[in-house]
């Protein structure tokens, strides 16, 4: 639901159209200089200044002003630019093969360690089920050469 005011309002506006807007054969004035308005018009727009952003950010500071000049990346460029061309693809040289007796087959891989039960512990030690003593208590034990073992509850593994 409208509100009078608001109805009457918009009928003066229909009724009566702003003061300020712009009659139909009216222009804008001319800023951007072009071949028409000769050396005069060019000379003034470069003395216009460079837009730019009022502190608010939403109009202009200046108007009117010019837009700030483009820039030619090509123009640039320090040193000019040298495309060289791939020289022709050559064969690469064939080096001599040794003889087929000078390769050795590779030695076969090693088996991973295997998990060893371990049968009876004591204070000092356990043994596995084949009698081999590994010395140590906790997760790590220590075989008869030395080696670190590691026990899983009633498992080790070297």
């Amino acid at each position: 639901m409208k509100t009078p005011l608001f109805t009457g309002l918009l009928l003066c506006q229909l009724m009566f159209p702003a003061a300020h807007a712009q009659q139909p054969g009216s222009a804008l004035p001319r800023v951007v200089p072009d071949a028409s308005g000769g050396a005069a018009a060019a000379e003034a727009f470069r003395k216009l200044p460079v837009c730019s952003l009022a502190p608010g950010g939403t109009k202009l500071l200046v108007e009117p002003c010019r837009p700030a000049p483009s820039r030619n990346f090509t123009q640039r460029r320090s040193v000019p630019q040298a495309i060289l061309s791939m020289p022709p693809s050559q064969p690469l040289p064939q080096l001599p093969r040794p003889p087929a007796s000078a390769y050795t087959p590779l030695p076969a891989p090693v088996a991973p360690p295997a998990s060893r039960p371990l049968g009876t512990c004591d204070a000092a030690g356990c043994r596995d089920a084949n009698g081999t003593r590994y010395q140590g208590t906790g997760p790590v034990l220590l075989d008869p050469s030395g080696r670190p073992c590691r026990s899983d509850g009633h498992w080790v593994q070297c």
